[in-house]
């Protein structure tokens, strides 16, 4: 991804604060889903693991491009 290499400093301060902020949200759906006793609502939090999982590798990936 060449064009997060042009990415100014406050672009990439960005990345960083959505970062943080996705692991943060990782962090307490996991400990949220050990204490939930509905089905269905534990299947939506496993979902929303998942895919919060997913976006925070994208966000390492454009991080990681960016500090090269």
């Amino acid at each position: 991804m060449a064009y997060t290499q042009n990415m100014a400093v406050h672009e990439k301060m960005e990345l960083h604060e959505l970062l943080t902020f996705k692991t943060a949200c990782a962090f307490k759906a996991a400990m949220m889903q050990n204490q939930v006793q509905d089905a269905q609502l534990r299947g939506l939090l496993d979902q929303d693991i998942t895919n919060t999982r997913t976006q925070i590798q994208e966000l390492q990936g454009l991080l990681q491009g960016t500090m090269q």
